[in-house]
C-alpha cells in the first residue's frame, strides 16, 4: 500500500516596499531578495513594489511574484504612485503576514487607518527619516500608529533602538537579527585576475549614486594621492560627480562603473586592496556592502555615524573609521593601508573571520523564520472578536469607519471599469486644456507656464465643491445606517470628505505631470505651501459639516448652496489669470475664497502672502470651527431630520 500525503500550505508572506528589481539595486532590495530565497521552504513570498516602468505590471525576480503599481516619478523621494494604497489594501487578504520594509509613508498610510487590522504585521526598519526631516512632523504619526500595529519590528543592530527615538517607544517589540551573507560565494582562490590593477593601490566603492552615499568625499580624498578608485553603481548624482571627477582632474585615477551584475561585483570585490564606505549621514544604518567586502576578505574604511556602520567592521580590527564628511582623514586612512600590506591582509583575514562568526546567512535565515513564524502563530491563536459588532467609542473609530466607508465607495464605483477613478483624471486634463486654452487667448500671460497652478486650483476646487455638495445629501442618502445602527451622522459628512479626497488625489496626476514637465522642481515653495493647504482642507471639512447639517434639516437650502457655489466659482480667483484680476475690488476683498486659495497657491509660485489674507482665513476658520461644534451639538437629532 502506497500512501501518499500533501506538503502542508506555506503561510504567504507580502513584501512591501517603495521599489525593487529590476529597476534598482540597493541594500534594502538585496535584505528582500535573500530574505524570499532564505525562507522559500518555510513561506511563499510575493512584493509589492512602484515602478516607473511602462513594462509589464506582473514579473517574476527569481521565482518570487512581484506586483509593480504605476509611479509617475518621485516627490521627496516618494512614489507618485496614487493607487499604490489600493493595490496594497487588495493584497492584504491574500497573505497570511506582512513585511513591511520602512521607512515607506505611503504604506504607512494604510495602516493608520486600520486597513488590514485582521493580518500580523512585521516591520524592518531600515532606516530613519533623514533625507527629509522637515516632514517627520507629518510621517512620524503615521509611523507610529504603524509601529503600534505590528506584531514585531526587526533591526539590523542594537545601535538602531539606541539612537531612534521612536524605536525606543517600541523597545519591546524589537528583534535584532543581524543581516547574514554566504561567504562561500567570496572564496577569492576561485576568482582568477583578469584586466585587473596589480600594484597594489586600487580602492573599491559600491553603492547607489546618491548624495548620503558621500562619493564626493571619496573622489576628493583622492587629490595629491597615488591610489585609484573604482566606484560601483548608478544614481541621480553621476553627473555632478562626472563634473568633480574632471574639475579635479583625477580622470586617470578614479572610474564610475556603473552597474555591474553580482559576479562581477564579487569578483572586484575579491581583487581590490581596499574597500571604503564614505557614507555622511544616518540614512546609512549597516551598510551591507562592507559586510560584502568582509567576506570578501577586504579591509574597510567606514565612517563615524552614529548607526550600526562603525560597529559591523570596528575600528582597528576590520576597519579603520574616519569622521563623516572628512576627505583628508579619509586619504590618509587609505593610504595607511595601501602603505602596510601586512597590516591589510591581517584585518582582511579578521574581517572575513568576523562575516562567517557574527553575520552568517544560516543565522539570518533562523532569526528571520522565528519571528514570521511567532507573528504567524500569535495572531492565529488570539480570542475571535471579529463576530462583534463594531462599537464606536471616539473620534479615531468614527475617523476610521469614515475611511472605510469612503474607500468602498470608490472600489464600487468603479468596479467593472478599465481606467477607475482614472476616468475623471483624463476628464480634468481635457479641462484644464480647453480652459488654458481659452484663458490663454483673453490675456497675455503665457499658457503653458500656467497650466500646473490652473491645474491644481481646478482641483482643489473640485474637492471643496464636491464635498459640500456631497454633504447636502450625505444624511439623508444613509438615513437607515443612522436611525436602525444608531451610527454617529458625523461619520457619514466624514466619509464625503475622505471619498472627495481619494479623488482628489487621482486628479492630482494632472497637476503632478504638469508640474514635472513644465515648472521648475523646486520642492521648498511645495512645502511652503503645506500649511495652506492643511489651511483649506480644514476650512473645507468645517464648511461641509455645518452646511450638510443645516440642509439635512432645511431641504431648501440645497438648491441655494448649488447656486452659491455655481456664483462663487465664477467670482473667485481659481481659473482667472492675475492679469485679469482687480485685486482691490470690493468683491476680491470680501470673498472668502480668494483668501482660501492665496494662503497655499502664493508660496506654491515663490510669492508671499498677504497677511490680511492669513488674518481672513484664520477668523473664516476659527467661526466655522464655532460652528461646527454647534453643529455637533444638533447633529443628535439628525435621525429625526431624516
Amino acid at each position: 500500500m502506497h500512501h501518499t500525503s500533501e506538503n502542508p500550505r506555506r503561510p504567504s508572506v507580502l513584501h512591501i516596499f517603495k521599489i525593487y528589481y529590476p529597476d534598482l539595486f540597493g541594500g534594502t532590495l538585496t535584505v528582500i531578495r535573500d530574505i524570499c530565497a532564505s525562507l522559500k521552504d518555510s513561506f511563499a513570498s510575493a512584493v509589492l513594489v512602484c515602478s516607473q516602468s511602462a513594462e509589464r505590471r506582473d514579473i517574476v525576480v527569481n521565482d518570487v511574484p512581484v506586483e509593480r503599481v504605476r509611479s509617475f516619478g518621485n516627490v521627496l523621494s516618494l512614489p507618485a504612485a496614487p493607487t499604490y494604497p489600493w493595490r496594497l489594501w487588495r493584497k492584504i487578504a491574500e497573505h497570511d503576514l506582512l513585511a513591511l520594509h520602512a521607512p515607506f509613508p505611503l504604506a504607512d498610510l494604510v495602516f493608520a487607518f486600520g486597513f488590514g487590522a485582521n493580518r500580523p504585521l512585521v516591520v524592518h526598519w531600515h532606516a530613519d527619516i533623514v533625507t527629509h526631516a522637515g516632514l517627520r512632523w507629518f510621517i512620524e504619526p503615521l509611523m507610529r500608529r504603524t509601529l503600534c500595529r505590528a506584531k514585531a519590528i526587526i533591526v539590523s543592530d542594537h545601535a538602531l533602538i539606541e539612537k531612534t527615538p521612536l524605536l525606543q517607544e517600541f523597545v519591546d517589540k524589537c528583534h535584532v537579527v543581524p543581516f547574514g551573507i554566504d561567504t562561500a560565494g567570496y572564496d577569492w582562490p576561485k576568482i582568477e585576475p583578469h584586466h585587473v590593477n596589480d600594484r597594489g593601490r586600487l580602492v573599491l566603492a559600491c553603492g547607489r549614486l546618491v548624495p548620503y552615499k558621500g562619493f564626493d568625499v571619496l573622489i576628493r580624498a583622492a587629490v595629491n594621492r597615488k591610489f585609484e578608485i573604482w566606484i560601483i553603481g548608478e544614481g541621480t548624482e553621476r553627473p555632478r560627480l562626472e563634473q568633480l571627477i574632471r574639475e579635479l582632474g583625477l580622470g586617470d585615477r578614479v572610474r564610475l562603473l556603473g552597474s555591474v551584475n553580482d559576479s562581477e561585483r564579487i569578483k572586484l570585490m575579491c581583487l581590490s586592496d581596499v574597500f571604503v564606505m564614505p557614507s555622511v549621514t544616518n540614512a546609512e544604518t549597516f551598510g551591507l556592502v562592507q559586510l560584502e567586502a568582509m567576506a570578501a576578505g577586504r579591509p574597510v574604511v567606514n565612517t563615524a555615524l552614529d548607526t550600526a556602520v562603525p560597529r559591523v567592521a570596528r575600528h582597528g580590527m576590520e576597519a579603520i573609521t574616519v569622521p563623516p564628511g572628512d576627505a583628508e582623514k579619509l586619504g590618509d586612512a587609505i593610504d595607511t593601508l595601501i602603505s602596510d600590506p601586512e597590516r591589510r591582509r591581517r584585518m582582511g583575514l579578521s574581517a572575513r573571520t568576523r562575516a562567517l562568526t557574527r553575520y552568517s546567512a544560516p543565522a539570518f535565515r533562523e532569526g528571520m523564520q522565528a519571528v514570521y513564524r511567532d507573528a504567524v502563530t500569535a495572531s492565529c491563536t488570539e480570542p475571535a472578536t471579529a463576530a462583534e459588532p463594531p462599537q464606536v467609542t471616539g473620534w479615531l473609530d468614527t475617523v476610521r469607519i469614515a475611511a472605510a466607508l469612503a474607500w468602498s465607495d470608490m472600489r464600487h464605483r468603479y468596479v467593472r471599469s478599465l481606467l477607475g477613478p482614472f476616468w475623471m483624471s483624463l476628464q480634468m486634463a481635457i479641462v484644464v486644456a480647453v480652459l488654458g486654452s481659452v484663458i490663454g487667448q483673453m490675456s497675455n500671460a503665457d499658457m503653458l507656464a500656467r497650466l500646473p497652478m490652473l491645474a491644481l486650483s481646478m482641483t482643489a476646487w473640485t474637492f471643496l465643491n464636491s464635498v459640500v455638495l456631497d454633504a447636502t445629501t450625505a444624511l439623508q442618502n444613509s438615513a437607515s445606517l443612522i436611525r436602525d445602527r444608531a451610527l454617529p451622522p458625523v461619520i457619514f459628512l466624514l466619509q464625503c470628505t475622505f471619498r472627495q479626497a481619494l479623488f482628489a488625489l487621482h486628479n492630482a496626476c494632472v497637476p503632478l505631470v504638469l508640474w514635472l514637465i513644465l515648472s521648475p522642481h523646486d520642492l521648498s515653495h511645495a512645502l511652503a505651501a503645506l500649511p495652506g493647504l492643511l489651511l483649506f482642507i480644514a476650512c473645507t471639512f468645517a464648511l461641509s459639516l455645518v452646511l450638510g447639517a443645516t440642509a439635512t434639516r432645511y431641504r431648501d437650502l440645497k438648491p441655494i448652496i448649488e447656486s452659491t457655489l455655481m456664483l462663487a466659482f465664477l467670482a473667485s480667483p481659481v481659473v482667472w489669470s492675475a492679469e485679469m484680476i482687480n485685486h482691490r475690488s470690493t468683491v476680491m476683498r470680501l470673498n472668502p475664497l480668494t483668501h482660501l486659495f492665496a494662503v497655499w497657491r502664493e508660496p506654491l509660485a515663490g510669492g508671499h502672502i498677504d497677511p490680511i489674507s492669513i488674518v481672513y482665513v484664520l477668523i473664516a476658520l476659527a467661526l466655522l470651527i464655532f460652528a461646527s461644534l454647534l453643529t455637533l451639538v444638533h447633529l443628535r437629532k439628525a435621525a429625526f431630520w431624516i
